[in-house]
């Protein structure tokens, strides 16, 4: 099996893009990672983990460069969970542990509430940028009128 370090080689002009961590001539574009092996995978390498009865119960996400950050370092096993008393991804075999009475919910669920609560922040941030703006151009307006003012009573 490759090695998960492999997976951080690009080609070049290509900063974002995962290789293949099984293809040997040409390195093709990784479709997915898998967190239980630790590789990237492109189509064909992909294969087995769509239709090997084993392997479809691996955990495949979207190609990473930096897969040991998804891997529990105390469990080597995938992070799943997030616990929402420690803010915090776990894996299961936490949950078993430090974390055994703790509130956890899946990584995809805590990432909707997430991405709900960015974008709920966004619009109070903008809302708040507009209210600024306005009053900016209204303190703009105001030393306009307060120019003409004092030109006029200097005349």
């Amino acid at each position: 099996m490759a090695s998960s370090s492999s997976s951080t080689r690009r080609l070049p002009n290509e900063s974002k893009m995962v290789l293949c961590d099984y293809c040997t001539e040409e390195q093709l574009e990784a479709l997915k990672s898998c967190l239980n092996c630790g590789v990237s995978f492109c189509h064909t390498h992909l294969i087995p983990h769509k239709t090997t009865a084993k392997l479809k119960n691996h955990k495949l996400i979207d190609p990473v460069e930096n897969l040991e950050e998804y891997i529990c370092q105390k469990h080597a096993t995938p992070l799943e969970l997030f616990c929402r008393d420690d803010q915090m991804c776990v894996c299961n075999f936490c949950t078993k542990g430090d974390h055994k009475t703790h509130n956890t919910v899946p990584i995809e669920e805590e990432t909707r509430v997430k991405k709900s609560q960015l974008g709920e922040t966004q619009a109070d941030i903008q809302k708040m940028i507009q209210t600024r703006q306005k009053k900016i151009q209204e303190l703009k307006s105001s030393v306009e009128l307060s120019k003409v003012s004092l030109i006029i009573n200097t005349i």
